[in-house]
């Protein structure tokens, strides 16, 4: 890696850091496609609960943003059939939206091409369960019907086609919950903590 690389990894580090003290945003740096498996930032999730995801397009005002949300095999420790993703409210606000009528599920990890599952309806609600079953007023949550169950020790990918970024760049921390099979509280699984509309410069 050469200097003015290494130079600017250690800046973007410390905006993170910052942006875990002073609301979760960050500025706008030079990036269209981010893939990892989460951010190591003061107060971010423990490791084990970290998800890992990969954003296309991925430019403030993007109208064709693209999320695709790995969950891997050792997460789902039942069948699930409902999958709920909670964002935070600061996506909307800042100019932030997702169709729900370009939100697929399919086996397999990011880079993978696995066989599509059937959903039977998405729903957006603005009254959500946070992962301690208890309710938030600064969450959304998109909760997806499956037509069929995900067997336990599966990996699937979630994927949101054309998304439209925020304004600015933000680390958003998108929580996944899903209901198991003969429950009725949702259980949490884990977290991606995403670095949205955020650009690095070559």
């Amino acid at each position: 890696m050469t200097p003015k690389k290494i130079m600017q990894w250690g800046l973007v580090g410390l905006m993170l850091s910052s942006a875990a003290i002073t609301s979760l945003s960050v500025p706008t740096l030079a990036q269209d496609s981010y893939n990892t498996d989460g951010l190591t930032i003061f107060g971010g999730v423990d490791a084990e609960y970290r998800l890992t995801y990969n954003l296309r397009n991925n430019t403030r005002r993007n109208t064709r943003a693209r999320y695709e949300l790995e969950v891997g095999s050792d997460k789902l420790q039942a069948a699930a059939s409902t999958l709920i993703v909670t964002i935070p409210e600061t996506f909307t606000e800042y100019r932030g939206s997702i169709n729900l009528d370009e939100i697929s599920v399919r086996y397999g990890r990011i880079d993978s091409e696995g066989e599509p599952i059937a959903v039977d309806e998405v729903r957006w609600d603005d009254r959500v369960f946070s992962g301690a079953n208890d309710l938030s007023d600064e969450l959304d949550k998109i909760e997806i019907f499956l037509a069929e169950d995900i067997p336990a020790d599966r990996s699937f990918t979630i994927e949101f086609g054309k998304v439209r970024n925020p304004n600015r760049g933000l680390v958003v921390r998108t929580n996944l919950q899903v209901v198991e099979r003969g429950q009725e509280l949702p259980n949490y699984i884990g977290t991606w903590e995403m670095l949205v509309a955020y650009e690095i410069p070559e």
